[in-house]
């Protein structure tokens, strides 16, 4: 665990400018990684392949351009917040609050939510391109208990990639709070379309309208000697606007899938939509197991990139039971955290419950129960 620590802290040195130039990198990566898809006719392979390749590298590019655009006029709202902390005094059980993002009833019990092999309804919160996974049409509702925001998420998802090639999910979800609490609401609209049998794309458009209800103390003005209100800064009591996230799904062989990706892609300047790069790799074993792995980039939250690491299990026990288990890390936060969750399914109905631990002083359990309609 010291070890991981170490070489995680060790990654906040990584300057975001010089990460966006990885872009072109990545790009070289997945151009390489399509060559390796099979493709049924011997006579369209080149002209296949070539066009893929192509595919691939322009979403990348595009998503790179308007990532690194965001990073250019972010303002580090996670150090704002504690500045703010500090001066007014104010008690508050993290040093930066958790960004309110999507997650599914599998993802949390993953780690950081095992991307690369997200279908369905996870795709939807993790992966768009794998909405194009499968020919499925699920309807999913969800409960989701945050005590360190003091809220409930009530929510649900329809998926449909049965209809046509171009697959499509839409998600809602309401924030119930009392005081110290998260008011609003959170929708998304996602594509995804395959462009080889080994490969998708997706896109998804993100509409959220939230408010946090923090305290607004009065602190002492040197200059006046009067007592003044000193809110917190508006980046950590709200968050407003449209964003977007997008992604790349590659399988080179069935039991392996590659996925790079980008959230919250254009900038709403707020702690609680910042923007991550990352990537990951899941590996099925012969249907009994999935195993893999994510690595984000938070390039937004803080003056310097945060790294975050997750890595899951999934074993299916009886072919209608997963079982799951999951870690993460957040560098920046120093924190560790573990998950695990249940599960049951057959061929019309699914229930998934998960629990997420952070460990340490701030110890906040999160649970996650959702109900899904095939």
């Amino acid at each position: 665990m010291h070890a991981v620590t170490h070489a995680t802290r060790a990654g906040t040195a990584l300057d975001k400018q010089n990460l966006c130039a990885l872009c072109g990198l990545v790009t070289v990566v997945a151009k390489q990684c399509v060559r390796m898809q099979p493709l049924e006719s011997h006579c369209r392979r080149k002209h296949a392949r070539a066009t893929l390749a192509q595919h691939a590298r322009v979403l990348i590019l595009s998503v790179c351009a308007l990532a690194c655009s965001s990073v250019a006029s972010a303002e580090a709202p996670c150090e704002a917040y504690a500045s703010w902390r500090d001066q007014a005094g104010v008690s508050t059980p993290r040093a930066c609050p958790r960004p309110l993002n999507t997650e599914s009833a599998r993802g949390l019990a993953l780690g950081t939510g095992l991307r690369a092999t997200s279908i369905s309804t996870s795709a939807l919160a993790y992966n768009p391109a794998g909405l194009a996974v499968g020919k499925a049409y699920h309807i999913e509702g969800m409960v989701d208990y945050m005590p360190d925001m003091k809220t409930v998420a009530l929510g649900g998802a329809v998926v449909d990639s049965s209809t046509s090639r171009l697959a499509a999910g839409l998600s809602l979800r309401g924030f119930l709070s009392g005081q110290g609490g998260v008011g609003g609401i959170d929708g998304r609209l996602g594509l995804a379309f395959p462009l080889s049998q080994g490969a998708s794309i997706g896109l998804s458009g993100r509409y959220i309208n939230a408010k946090r209800d923090l305290p607004t103390p009065n602190v002492l003005d040197a200059a006046s000697g009067m007592e003044m209100p000193l809110p917190a800064p508006e980046s950590a009591r709200a968050v407003k606007g449209f964003t977007m996230d997008a992604s790349l799904r590659i399988s080179p062989i069935p039991s392996v899938s590659l996925h790079v990706g980008s959230y919250n892609l254009i900038s709403l300047d707020s702690v609680y939509a910042p923007l991550l790069l990352g990537g990951g790799a899941g590996v099925a074993l012969g249907g009994i197991a999935v195993i893999g792995g994510d690595v984000l980039v938070d390039m937004t939250s803080y003056e310097k990139a945060n790294p975050l690491f997750g890595f899951g299990a999934e074993v299916f026990a009886g072919q209608a039971v997963p079982i799951r288990a999951g870690y993460s890390f957040d560098t920046k936060r120093a924190q560790h955290t573990i998950s695990a969750g249940l599960g049951y399914t057959d061929r019309s109905v699914g229930l998934d419950l998960s629990l997420r631990q952070d460990l340490g002083r701030e110890g906040d359990t999160r649970v996650l129960g959702a109900f899904r309609f095939y």
